[in-house]
């Protein structure tokens, strides 16, 4: 299995639509149903918001040698994120998109606006290697 998070800037206006912005990001359809969830303690809430176990499930097992400074594996990222912004965060939201498409993998996406930008940030759990056999019944 791997781990992949992006994280894009979206717009350095913070005053831009999140919500479209949101839509955007996603590529969220007209039969989509996109709900931007504000996290008021994003630094506890942040990737368990979709998964109960998400903490376990995004993080596992980190490979030998790896070295996080002392920190946990979410505050690690958490780190990472707050120096990659360099800016003040204002507001942090899990998107919560609810379509009719179907994906092979397990995903989180947040929007992140700081005081001069919004970033998104989607994270994904991929199973490498999987074949998917189609059964047709009749």
């Amino acid at each position: 299995m791997s781990i992949y998070y992006e994280l894009t800037l979206l717009s350095e206006n913070k005053q831009e639509g999140i919500y479209e912005l949101a839509k955007m990001a996603t590529n969220a359809t007209n039969n989509d149903t996109v709900e931007l969830i504000q996290l008021k303690e994003w630094e506890k809430d942040f990737l368990i918001c979709q998964y109960p176990d998400g903490e376990t499930a995004w993080f596992g097992t980190l490979p030998h040698g790896y070295d996080l400074n002392g920190l946990t594996s979410k505050e690690y990222i958490i780190e990472q994120l707050l120096n990659e912004f360099e800016q003040e965060l204002e507001e942090v939201y899990w998107v919560n998109l609810d379509t009719e498409d179907y994906y092979a993998c397990c995903y989180e996406e947040y929007i992140f606006k700081t005081n001069r930008s919004i970033y998104f940030l989607v994270c994904k759990s991929m199973i490498k290697n999987i074949k998917i056999r189609l059964l047709h019944r009749f």
